[in-house]
């Protein structure tokens, strides 16, 4: 299945009496096309995403995309148009021939949510189309010269969003009949409508906002501090090893005094282990069994550290922000209490975070079970991440 996402870029701040784009507008310091482009890349759905902005602003965009994207391998840019349809016309030369899937999004909608997201997409593989729309809660009255004619049945009006995905080919077709009838629509589903095609509502969001006026642009910045304050996701890691001979002895990237170390295909450092793990389950993004596997030679005695801090970077290109990180080694024997200060340091610079947001504890099972028998050696953890919407 291949899908493409169409960023529509093109607009202008007139309304907001705006010398600049509206589009470069910034939230938390990330303009809102690449906020649109993080969300959209952070969902891992799109093979190709292109960008119709305004050909004088083609530089602009691109090094933003440099900037904050990446080198933009599956990002294009294309000249936008005078009008919203002539955008989304011209983007459309550059789908792939071979795409399944396309997603239209305004990118001054930059508040949108990978579920929104997601939710459009599989209501396009379904159905062939999924458009995000909340529910009206005015009552709203047709009217003409002033005096109403008709009061609409509210329970069937919706407020359309985007984004607004299609297969390929019936928006395709859309545009080309919209084309060849000199017809401008105000947004997709209007021109697939006219092919009499059902169009699928999906559920979208009262903070997936336009911006339009100054107000949103108040109303965008709340919307913000309220996805900072409450996105948190929840981790927790264990991992256990038994002991061997002719093994170093190393927990949170510290080489401890020892007869004899843990086994594993890496340091086998549990500790740092665990503390992977919980923070690969908080972002869901699986398991150091999945990225790092023990039958590849290249992890073969391969400092623990040094993954930990392949994960902060993955996680950071995700959005995440690590809050804390609450870790346990059990472990009968030998004590390793006095080291505890020197693994939240490697921890914490490893992960690029404050140190006081890591802790390290040490216990023992009192003797009893594996572990009490001095066998091996295990540790849990726990940590706290936090989206970052930019």
């Amino acid at each position: 299945m291949k899908i493409c996402a169409v960023i529509l870029a093109a607009g202008s701040g007139r309304r907001m009496e705006l010398d600049t784009n509206k589009v470069f507008i910034k939230f938390e310091e990330q303009s809102a096309v690449i906020r649109c482009l993080k969300t959209f890349g952070a969902t891992e759905l799109f093979s190709d995403i292109i960008v119709a902005c305004k050909a004088q602003e083609r530089d602009i965009v691109k090094r933003k995309i440099e900037k904050y994207i990446g080198g933009g391998e599956t990002v294009m840019i294309c000249d936008g148009g005078a009008e919203r349809q002539y955008s989304v016309r011209n983007a459309l030369e550059f789908v792939p021939g071979d795409a399944d899937i396309v997603v239209v999004h305004d990118a001054a909608r930059c508040f949108v949510t990978e579920r929104i997201i997601r939710d459009c997409v599989s209501s396009a593989i379904r159905h062939g189309s999924g458009v995000a729309a909340v529910k009206a809660t005015d009552t709203i009255k047709r009217a003409k010269k002033g005096v109403v004619t008709e009061t609409l049945p509210r329970e069937e009006l919706v407020c359309v969003q985007t984004p607004q995905a299609f297969r390929a080919d019936l928006l395709k077709q859309a545009y080309q009949k919209a084309e060849q009838d000199g017809f401008l629509g105000t947004d997709d589903a209007s021109l697939v409508e006219r092919l009499g095609k059902k169009v699928h509502v999906v559920t979208g969001s009262p903070d997936n906002i336009k911006l339009t006026t100054r107000k949103d642009v108040d109303h965008g910045r709340q919307i913000v501090r309220n996805q900072e304050s409450s996105d948190l996701r929840i981790g927790n890691g264990f991992d256990m090893h038994q002991f061997a001979q002719g093994r170093k002895l190393v927990l949170g990237g510290v080489t401890i005094p020892s007869d004899i170390g843990l086994d594993g295909h890496s340091d086998a450092d549990v500790l740092v282990h665990a503390i992977m793990d919980a923070l690969l389950g908080a972002a869901r993004l699986g398991d150091i069994g999945g990225l790092f596997p023990d039958t590849d030679p290249q992890y073969k005695d391969i400092y623990s550290i040094d993954l930990l801090r392949g994960i902060g970077d993955l996680l950071r290109k995700y959005g995440y922000k690590i809050i804390n990180i609450d870790s346990t080694i059990i472990m009968q024997k030998p004590k390793v209490s006095a080291y505890r200060e020197q693994m939240m340091d490697n921890i914490a610079a490893a992960l690029d975070m404050t140190r006081e947001y890591v802790n390290v504890k040490a216990t023992t099972t009192e003797y009893l079970g594996a572990v009490g028998r001095g066998e091996g050696a295990a540790a849990q953890a726990v940590c706290i991440l936090q989206k970052q919407r930019r």
